[in-house]
């Protein structure tokens, strides 16, 4: 109640201004700035120690959203006009950290995951021939059914994957560097994929185990080539957490409002509590929740718009999108009555490359980023493609659907990424404001207009 209450006195409040209008004057833009500040606050703030997927700090930032909505003016988009969508979790487990052993010639070397190397897709139980290759361009025949050490000076996951393709059994390599600065939180993966209880159901890709060790630990393991190795990575039971996605609507006042629909969207998960350190996930989303929840506060009172507009905020993200898999199997709507959907994510630090533009990921791909930027949106094409970020979101779930679906963000690369450093201090506030008032009336074109986003030929993912 009192975080409900703290929204509706800052909704009298309008502190952000723009360019100066024809009279010389400031415009006062539509933008409640501490509207903004207080979900910023409440998401991020040291209560909610970083909403980690699954757990009561997550649940509590999803229950803070769907309580704050109807003061809003939107309704609840699911059955009985509830705003909580709940998601059942099953996550699998080790029964005992996987290990690593090498033996040959006599001698054996042990390691420990999490101590001396990071086992990812570790089989329960393996044996196999140990071989050290020094390339990634080996046959088939030579790497096929073997623990391949690749012997290299530098990290190069490029190389491991061609020789996971190539039908390897297991290979171990050089960490990177992130992951050697992130060494204890990646040791805390679980051994697979997290089942989304009644989601999309995906095929498993084919793995292989992919163990990362120090350049020192690499050179000690690079000696028992010609060897035999055996991989112990026993499987636990798996454990149930539940999540939620919030969603709310505002029914468009055309006939046909709900068969074109628009999806705003966000995450509102982070990362929680690492060695004691919580990872407050600031600009990544708790920027992004914010400007949804800001675009509801000024949808929701006032005329309805031509087109019904969906505001859901997912919720593990960060595990792999896992609420979003959810909501495909469980839409208000038929997924095919979506127009489109733009996720917002990590809107909160300025790009030094384009200051004060935003980005829109798979720029090329469909019609959408060019006919808002031609309606006044301040944004742009993807500075980063190599970094694959139209794949990396909430809104590759729904693209896979045939949804035209793609992400706003601002600088998806700032030094705070994935860092104990994404919190309050390291947000631009003004920016956020900035950027989420030049979308406005891009935003409401599309949702009182009838074009129809569509997909550039051959982009459809």
């Amino acid at each position: 109640m009192k975080s409900s209450l703290l929204i509706a006195a800052a909704v009298a409040m309008a502190a952000v201004f723009v360019a100066p209008s024809s009279s010389g004057a400031p415009a006062e833009s539509p933008v409640c700035a501490a509207c903004v500040k207080a979900t910023m606050e409440k998401l991020a703030g040291d209560a909610l120690r970083g909403r980690q997927c699954g757990t009561a700090d997550e649940n509590a930032a999803a229950k803070y959203l769907a309580d704050t909505l109807p003061g809003l003016g939107v309704k609840g988009a699911l059955a009985g006009d509830a705003y909580l969508q709940p998601v059942q979790l099953l996550t699998p487990t080790y029964a005992a950290l996987p290990t690593l052993e090498l033996t040959a010639n006599g001698a054996t070397l042990k390691l420990v995951h999490g101590q001396e190397m990071l086992a990812g897709a570790a089989p329960p139980s393996l044996s196999a021939p140990v071989i050290v290759v020094t390339a990634a361009v080996s046959s088939s025949d030579e790497v096929r059914g073997k623990v391949v050490v690749y012997d290299v000076a530098q990290a190069d996951l490029r190389g491991v994957s061609t020789l996971v393709s190539e039908g390897a059994a297991a290979v171990i390599s050089l960490a990177s560097d992130g992951m050697l600065q992130r060494w204890s939180f990646l040791a805390g993966t679980p051994p697979g994929r997290t089942e989304v209880v009644g989601g999309v159901q995906r095929p498993a890709p084919a793995q292989a185990a992919t163990i990362f060790v120090k350049a020192d630990t690499l050179a000690a393991v690079a000696r028992f080539g010609g060897g035999e190795a055996r991989i112990d990575a026993p499987r636990g039971e798996p454990v149930t957490r539940t999540t939620y996605n919030v969603i709310g609507v505002r029914h468009g006042r055309a006939r046909d409002a709900d068969q074109h629909a628009v999806l705003l969207s966000a995450h509102y998960d982070h990362l929680g509590v690492r060695n004691g350190v919580t990872f407050h996930g600031a600009n990544d989303d708790a920027s992004g929740t914010a400007a949804v929840m800001e675009f509801a506060r000024i949808l929701g009172p006032g005329k309805a718009p031509r087109r019904t507009v969906y505001f859901a905020m997912f919720g593990c993200e960060e595990e792999g999108g896992l609420g979003a898999q959810y909501f495909l199997t469980h839409t208000p709507t038929a997924v095919t009555d979506i127009a489109a959907n733009l996720e917002f994510e990590m809107i909160g630090v300025d790009d030094p490359k384009q200051p004060g533009f935003l980005m829109l990921t798979g720029w090329d791909r469909s019609n959408l980023g060019a006919t808002l930027k031609a309606h006044g949106a301040r944004i742009g094409p993807d500075l980063y493609p190599e970094q694959n970020f139209f794949q990396r979101s909430d809104n590759y779930q729904l693209a896979l659907q045939g949804v035209v679906a793609q992400t706003v963000s601002a600088w998806p690369i700032p030094p705070t990424y994935h860092a104990a450093s994404d919190d309050l201090a390291h947000v631009d506030l003004d920016f956020m404001g900035k950027v989420i008032g030049s979308l406005i009336e891009p935003i409401l074109w599309l949702l009182n207009s009838d074009f129809q986003p569509a997909w550039n030929p051959g982009k459809r993912p």
